[in-house]
């Protein structure tokens, strides 16, 4: 079985700023990310600068999932 890779994006592609990143489902974050301790997106460590992304909504049964996430500052702010 062949296994396709995507070519190296190099320096002029480089991935999208978390600020700009889809927001992943509220479901299977990490206890740090559910916190505000971690960036939603990429799950790196958050201090000083850190975006609101707003809310995420869920539910398991009665109990509500709702949490406010955050993520890392655009790359030029920093």
């Amino acid at each position: 079985m062949a296994v396709r890779h995507s070519p190296d994006p190099g320096p002029l592609m480089a991935a999208p700023s978390c600020v700009r990143a889809p927001l992943p489902e509220v479901y299977g974050l990490a206890w740090e990310q559910r916190a505000g301790r971690a960036c939603v997106v990429c799950g790196k460590r958050l201090t000083t600068g850190a975006v609101s992304r707003g809310w995420l909504f869920g539910r398991h049964g009665a109990h509500s999932l709702d949490v406010e996430v955050w993520c890392c500052p655009a790359p030029e702010a920093q």
